[in-house]
Formats: C-alpha cells, sequence, structure tokens
C-alpha cells in the first residue's frame, strides 16, 4: 500500500526548518552510496543463485530515515564512524535501521555474538538521532510500526 509523505516536513516542530539545499544534496549522496552498495550485493546474490533480499532503490520511507539522520549528523554520515550504520542500511534497510534504534534496549543487548557487538555500536552511536526516529514513528506509524502491530496483535490474541 502506497505511502503519502507529502506532508512530512508539515511538522516543523518535530523536524527544524524544511531540508536546505545541502541536507538534500547529502541525503541523495547516501542515497547513491546505498544504492551501489545494495546493487553489488544484488549481482552477488544473483550470481550465486539466491534470492535478492532489498531493493537495490531505497524507498521513499528510507529517504525519511535518511533525511533524518543528515539532519542530526550531516555529512560526518560518510566518516568512517557511520561505515556500519552505512553497511546496515544496505544489507537490512532504513526501516530495521530505525526499529533497531528506537526499540534497542541497551542494558538488555549483552550478546557475546558479533551481530549483538556490532547491533550495539550502531545503536550507541545513532543515540542522537533517536528523538528524530521517535517523531518519524509518531507520525507514520503504518510505515515504521506495522510490523510491531502484527507482533503486539499476535500476542494479545488468546488462541
Amino acid at each position: 500500500m502506497p505511502q503519502d509523505f507529502g506532508d512530512f516536513d508539515d511538522d516543523d516542530e518535530d523536524f527544524g526548518a524544511l531540508p536546505d539545499p545541502e541536507v538534500a544534496r547529502i541525503v541523495l549522496e547516501l542515497d547513491r552510496s546505498i544504492m551501489r552498495n545494495r546493487r553489488a550485493a544484488a549481482l552477488r546474490q544473483i550470481v550465486q543463485g539466491q534470492p535478492v533480499s532489498q531493493p537495490v532503490k531505497p524507498s521513499r520511507v528510507e529517504l525519511l530515515v535518511l533525511t533524518a539522520l543528515v539532519l542530526t549528523y550531516g555529512p560526518v554520515l560518510f566518516g568512517s564512524d557511520f561505515a556500519l550504520v552505512l553497511e546496515q542500511i544496505a544489507e537490512c534497510g532504513a526501516v530495521v535501521l530505525l526499529q533497531q534504534v528506537v526499540f534497542a534496549d541497551m542494558g538488555g543487548m549483552g550478546g557475546a555474538g558479533s551481530e549483538d557487538s556490532k547491533d550495539r555500536r550502531i545503536v550507541s552511536r545513532l543515540q542522537d538521532a533517536r528523538p528524530m526516529f521517535e517523531a518519524l514513528c509518531r507520525k507514520f506509524p503504518e510505515a515504521f510500526l506495522a510490523d510491531a502491530r502484527a507482533l503486539l496483535k499476535r500476542f494479545t490474541t488468546r488462541t
């Protein structure tokens, strides 16, 4: 079901002023970088006879997450400190990344595995973006919380 995100910038109290040309340029650069990484991953998956896990082009919903990241961090997103974050977006998608940050329980992320360590570092790195991510969830719950609602329904439905 297509989402209407035309009014995303109408709520200036949540997201500050409208994005300026520099924000748009950085978001476009992030979009291109993610698209290149996903294209390479898709080619590897096709050659190996595996299904392609992510669409090559970031969706409109993912662009909202990228915009929130750019408004929070700016051009430092291209630095080595954010390499894991951009890798995670390319591999899992920006919506999954947002959900990891919003639903993270830093105290409960004490697993010993390398995936747990990677997730913990990503969530830790993105704590400054959490308020923007939470605002996105409030503004567009159908886009960011659909999985959570289905899961909650499953737990609250009696069998």
